[in-house]
């Protein structure tokens, strides 16, 4: 899945030809399991709680 997510991220940026930043934020209902998946790849996370507040 880390392969999957850093080549989604690589064609985003080919296919915009953008020269910004581009992070990988997970919107989620109950947050991610803090594993070192989570932490290579994505960069922040919103809960539901952060939008809605809860």
């Amino acid at each position: 899945m880390d392969l999957v997510l850093r080549n989604k991220i690589a064609a985003f940026i080919q296919s915009t030809k953008t020269k910004k930043s581009v992070f990988l934020v997970m919107l989620t209902t109950f947050g991610l399991v803090k594993n070192e998946y989570a932490r290579s790849v994505v960069q922040n996370e919103l809960k539901m709680d952060d939008l809605f507040g809860g």
